[in-house]
């Protein structure tokens, strides 16, 4: 098992940090890993990772492996192979371990088993390990990734400059705390993508990790503390693999704010859902986090304008007006490499490694009267949307959004068919919601340029006129939605 930090560099921050290492009598040493999988990525795809590593003149051959919540912890299995030409891959040599077996497993399963090297790293480390009983490896990568996913092209690479802090004994709260001081140096942001994810992607040509989306989570009968724990881990790894792409040099796409704001909501969710059972004060998790999506808000505001109104109002006849940017908007990389922002994402990682104290004993199923109360809240607003202002539309939404994600946590114990129809007619009632808000965003965006070019008021009319169509929609989606059976009162 693995556990450790890692932190991507500015190159200020590399040899800051090199001398420092360098300091407590810190070695350096040459090491060229070759990562082996199927021609399909079969392995990538279930979150393995199989390499040859050459440190010196050794050669190491090494099976990695990681849930689709962690962050921090990964399985290794780690085997010396000696001094020799370079060997061939050996899949069954992990055969005897746990993670050996669901490897064979999964590849019993794959009609692809052509062996391939799809990418290759090329480090020099500067490592050292502090401490006696508690003791922490710090190891400074500088380097690259190569991969040819065309061979009649040149090579793709990717630089690495990352910092990797491991925990080698003692309690975990010895790396958090190591981890802290350096994220008080200046160019130095947390990373939870390892290499082997850049390395997959950069063979199938992708210079950055694709959005990392939700993934469902099974109950199956937890504790309510373990459900718990289950929960926000899943929804801080979503937040944090998108965050740290944004703060890279080679950023992200709109695709990675995206999710970054979904899991944010999805976080957000959780922690209003389990408020009641955690002890302690979560209260600084949700402002943050609520920070952190209002930044966001306004780039994903400026995307909604221009790749989806503005188009229209152009096929309507729209007059070319420069479209209006919030004020004070921080482009989405800034806003995760804040310090505040970089601290919050360290305590979400805490989570996983250190779990949460202070939690109410009992079965997963005490949530469930949350969640139904949560229901009957959101089917009683449903037929009252037309008498509603704008502030209680939009209060709505957010009622709604809360409790999908609410749903998809524990959809593993729910009757499969009716929570289908239910989240059909939810994410209905959701998607007209969405595009009433975006209508009421934009009218208020362009209203507000009219006084310094009057053609934005083309924007504003046409704009306005597509509002009650919308409304009707959201009215129409808010009745079947609120006729829908509740899977919550089926579920055990």
């Amino acid at each position: 098992m693995e556990i450790e930090l890692k932190f991507q560099l500015t190159e200020k921050a590399r040899y800051s940090i090199a001398t420092q290492l360098r300091a407590e009598g810190a070695k350096s040493k040459l090491l060229a890993a070759y990562y082996f999988d199927t021609g399909t990525g079969t392995l990538a795809q279930a979150g393995f990772a199989l390499r040859l590593r050459k440190e010196g003149r050794v050669w190491f051959q090494t099976l990695k492996s990681a849930s689709s919540a962690a962050s921090a912890v990964r399985g290794e299995h780690n085997l010396r192979l000696g001094v020799k030409e370079q060997p061939q891959i050996d899949v069954l040599a992990h055969a005897e371990t746990e993670d050996g077996v669901r490897l064979q497993r999964l590849l019993s399963r794959s009609a692809d088993n052509t062996w391939v090297c799809r990418y290759e790293t090329h480090i020099r480390r500067l490592s050292v390990q502090i401490g006696a009983r508690n003791r922490i490896e710090y190891s400074l990568d500088h380097g690259e990734i190569t991969a040819q996913p065309d061979r009649n092209v040149s090579p793709l690479v990717l630089p690495v400059s990352e910092l990797e802090v491991e925990l080698v004994s003692g309690p975990a709260s010895r790396l958090l705390s190591a981890a802290r001081k350096f994220l008080g140096t200046s160019g130095v942001y947390i990373d939870v993508r390892s290499k082997a994810q850049r390395g997959a992607a950069l063979a199938n040509g992708a210079l950055i990790v694709s959005p990392a989306r939700a993934m469902p989570l099974n109950v199956n009968g937890n504790s309510l503390k373990a459900f718990v724990e289950a929960v926000l881990t899943n929804c801080a790894r979503q937040v944090l693999v998108n965050a740290s792409q944004l703060a890279t040099a080679e950023g992200g796409e709109p695709g990675h704010v995206h999710q970054l704001r979904v899991g944010l909501r999805r976080l957000r969710s959780a922690i209003a859902l389990f408020g009641k059972f955690i002890g302690g004060d979560i209260a600084s998790w949700n402002t943050k986090a609520k920070q952190l999506a209002a930044g966001l808000g306004g780039n994903r505001d400026i995307d909604v304008m221009t790749e989806g109104l503005w188009p229209r109002l152009r096929a309507a006849g729209a007059p070319l007006v420069e479209l209006p940017l919030h004020e004070n908007v921080l482009p989405p990389g800034d806003l995760v490499r804040e310090a505040t922002t970089q601290q919050w994402m360290l305590e979400l990682l805490a989570i996983e490694l250190q779990g949460l104290g202070d939690v109410a004993k009992g079965e997963w199923s005490l949530v469930l009267a949350v969640v139904r109360g949560w229901s009957r809240q959101c089917k009683k607003e449903a037929l009252r949307f037309e008498s509603f202002d704008l502030e209680r539309r939009h209060r709505l939404r957010k009622r709604l959004k809360r409790l999908r994600y609410a749903l998809e946590f524990i959809e593993s114990e729910l009757p499969p068919k009716c929570y289908k129809r239910f989240s059909k007619a939810l994410a209905s009632a959701l998607n007209e919601l969405g595009e009433y808000n975006d209508l009421q965003v934009a009218i208020e965006a362009y209203r507000g340029i009219s006084e310094i070019d009057s053609r934005a008021w083309f924007a504003v009319g046409w704009l306005k006129a597509q509002l009650p169509k919308s409304e009707s929609r959201c009215i129409k989606a808010l009745a079947i939605f609120h006729a829908a059976e509740d899977p919550c009162n089926q579920g055990s």
